[in-house]
């Protein structure tokens, strides 16, 4: 956590999710403001092990409805971060077509998130946990 604004919010995409989990963790214990990107912000189940480790640690989270496919989903959680680790990526459990019902709307993620990287001004660094050869 070398290098890092302390006092700034950090952004966490798809926070629900394992490996967002886990990175939410480590921010919180750090004493880290976590905006952390959901699906549903109201779905409080969702939320308990999130809820739970903000708890017990030093750190806030802060909970932000996004969506993948929309293009401005991520602008109001990301006001005030430098750094974004963007996780989220479509998740179902039957899959037709894995470039449609996959690959594509992660790869649309992606590009949206950057948007909005692209979008505010104080970002200043942005961790991707997975690859796609990608034109942006």
């Amino acid at each position: 956590m070398k290098n890092i604004n302390k006092a700034k919010p950090v952004m966490v995409t798809g926070a629900t999710g394992y490996v967002a989990g886990r990175i939410v963790k480590r921010l919180l214990e750090e004493g880290l403001t976590v905006h952390a990107s959901v699906r549903n912000p109201d779905n409080i189940d969702s939320l308990k092990y999130l809820d739970a480790i903000a708890a017990n640690s030093k750190g806030t989270i802060k909970y932000f409805k996004a969506d993948l496919l929309n293009e401005s989903s991520y602008d109001e959680a990301m006001k005030e971060c430098e750094l974004v680790f963007h996780t989220a990526s479509p998740f179902i459990n039957t899959v037709k077509d894995p470039q449609k019902d996959l690959v594509d709307p992660a790869l649309i993620g992606t590009k949206n998130v950057l948007g909005s990287v692209n979008r505010t001004g104080s970002i200043k660094r942005v961790v991707l946990t997975t690859y796609m050869n990608m034109q942006i």
